[in-house]
Protein backbone atom coordinates (compact mmCIF):
# COMPACT_ATOMS: atom_id res chain seq x y z
CA UNK A 1 0.00 0.00 0.00
CA UNK A 2 1.23 3.47 -0.86
CA UNK A 3 0.68 5.85 2.07
CA UNK A 4 3.12 8.64 1.27
CA UNK A 5 1.81 10.88 -1.51
CA UNK A 6 4.93 13.07 -1.56
CA UNK A 7 7.15 10.05 -2.11
CA UNK A 8 4.87 8.81 -4.89
CA UNK A 9 4.92 12.24 -6.49
CA UNK A 10 8.71 12.55 -6.27
CA UNK A 11 9.41 9.01 -7.53
CA UNK A 12 7.08 9.53 -10.49
CA UNK A 13 8.67 12.88 -11.28
CA UNK A 14 12.13 11.25 -11.30
CA UNK A 15 10.98 8.40 -13.53
CA UNK A 16 9.39 10.75 -16.08
CA UNK A 17 12.12 13.39 -15.78
CA UNK A 18 9.70 16.16 -14.81
CA UNK A 19 9.22 18.16 -11.62
CA UNK A 20 6.52 17.51 -9.02
CA UNK A 21 5.21 20.99 -9.85
CA UNK A 22 4.79 19.90 -13.48
CA UNK A 23 2.70 16.93 -12.37
CA UNK A 24 0.49 19.04 -10.12
CA UNK A 25 0.27 21.95 -12.55
CA UNK A 26 -2.28 22.73 -15.25
CA UNK A 27 -0.20 21.71 -18.28
CA UNK A 28 -1.41 18.98 -20.61
CA UNK A 29 1.88 18.14 -22.29
CA UNK A 30 2.12 14.42 -23.01
CA UNK A 31 4.89 13.48 -20.56
CA UNK A 32 3.52 15.55 -17.69
CA UNK A 33 -0.04 14.36 -18.24
CA UNK A 34 1.09 10.73 -18.33
CA UNK A 35 3.11 11.20 -15.13
CA UNK A 36 0.04 12.77 -13.51
CA UNK A 37 -2.07 9.81 -14.61
CA UNK A 38 0.44 7.38 -13.08
CA UNK A 39 0.30 9.26 -9.77
CA UNK A 40 -3.50 9.23 -9.74
CA UNK A 41 -3.67 5.58 -10.79
CA UNK A 42 -1.24 4.34 -8.14
CA UNK A 43 -2.76 6.52 -5.42
CA UNK A 44 -6.31 5.43 -6.27
CA UNK A 45 -5.36 1.76 -5.87
CA UNK A 46 -5.76 2.21 -2.11
CA UNK A 47 -7.45 5.60 -1.74
CA UNK A 48 -10.60 7.25 -2.98
CA UNK A 49 -10.71 8.53 -6.55
CA UNK A 50 -11.71 11.98 -5.31
CA UNK A 51 -8.71 12.07 -2.97
CA UNK A 52 -6.37 11.19 -5.85
CA UNK A 53 -7.97 13.87 -8.00
CA UNK A 54 -7.79 16.54 -5.28
CA UNK A 55 -4.14 15.81 -4.55
CA UNK A 56 -3.32 16.36 -8.23
CA UNK A 57 -5.21 19.67 -8.27
CA UNK A 58 -8.10 18.40 -10.34
CA UNK A 59 -11.80 18.59 -9.48
CA UNK A 60 -13.73 15.57 -10.75
CA UNK A 61 -13.19 11.99 -9.56
CA UNK A 62 -13.74 10.84 -13.16
CA UNK A 63 -10.28 12.20 -13.93
CA UNK A 64 -8.70 9.64 -11.59
CA UNK A 65 -10.93 6.88 -12.94
CA UNK A 66 -9.83 7.70 -16.49
CA UNK A 67 -6.17 7.93 -15.41
CA UNK A 68 -6.30 4.51 -13.79
CA UNK A 69 -7.92 2.95 -16.85
CA UNK A 70 -5.39 4.57 -19.19
CA UNK A 71 -2.38 3.48 -17.12
CA UNK A 72 -3.66 -0.11 -16.85
CA UNK A 73 -4.38 -0.27 -20.59
CA UNK A 74 -0.99 1.11 -21.57
CA UNK A 75 0.77 -1.21 -19.14
CA UNK A 76 -1.03 -4.10 -20.82
CA UNK A 77 0.53 -3.46 -24.21
CA UNK A 78 3.78 -1.69 -23.29
CA UNK A 79 6.05 -3.86 -21.08
CA UNK A 80 8.60 -1.05 -20.63
CA UNK A 81 5.91 1.29 -19.31
CA UNK A 82 4.55 -1.47 -17.06
CA UNK A 83 8.04 -1.96 -15.64
CA UNK A 84 8.40 1.76 -14.91
CA UNK A 85 5.03 1.90 -13.14
CA UNK A 86 5.83 -1.26 -11.16
CA UNK A 87 9.18 0.21 -10.15
CA UNK A 88 7.56 3.43 -8.94
CA UNK A 89 5.03 1.45 -6.91
CA UNK A 90 7.74 -0.79 -5.45
CA UNK A 91 9.93 2.15 -4.41
CA UNK A 92 6.98 3.82 -2.71
CA UNK A 93 6.16 0.68 -0.75
CA UNK A 94 9.63 -0.40 0.33
CA UNK A 95 10.59 -0.59 3.97
CA UNK A 96 13.89 0.26 5.65
CA UNK A 97 15.07 -3.36 5.28
CA UNK A 98 14.49 -3.44 1.51
CA UNK A 99 17.14 -2.42 -0.98
CA UNK A 100 16.08 0.65 -2.99
CA UNK A 101 15.03 -0.23 -6.53
CA UNK A 102 16.86 1.48 -9.40
CA UNK A 103 14.99 4.25 -11.18
CA UNK A 104 13.92 3.48 -14.72
CA UNK A 105 13.14 6.48 -16.89
CA UNK A 106 10.54 6.84 -19.58
CA UNK A 107 12.06 6.86 -23.07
Amino acid sequence: MINNFEKLLNETAKAFDVTPEDILGPTRHKTMALARQVVMALWSDHHAYQDATNRCNRTCHNTAMYARERVLNRAGFDPAFASIVAGIAARCQHTATDKPKPIEKIA
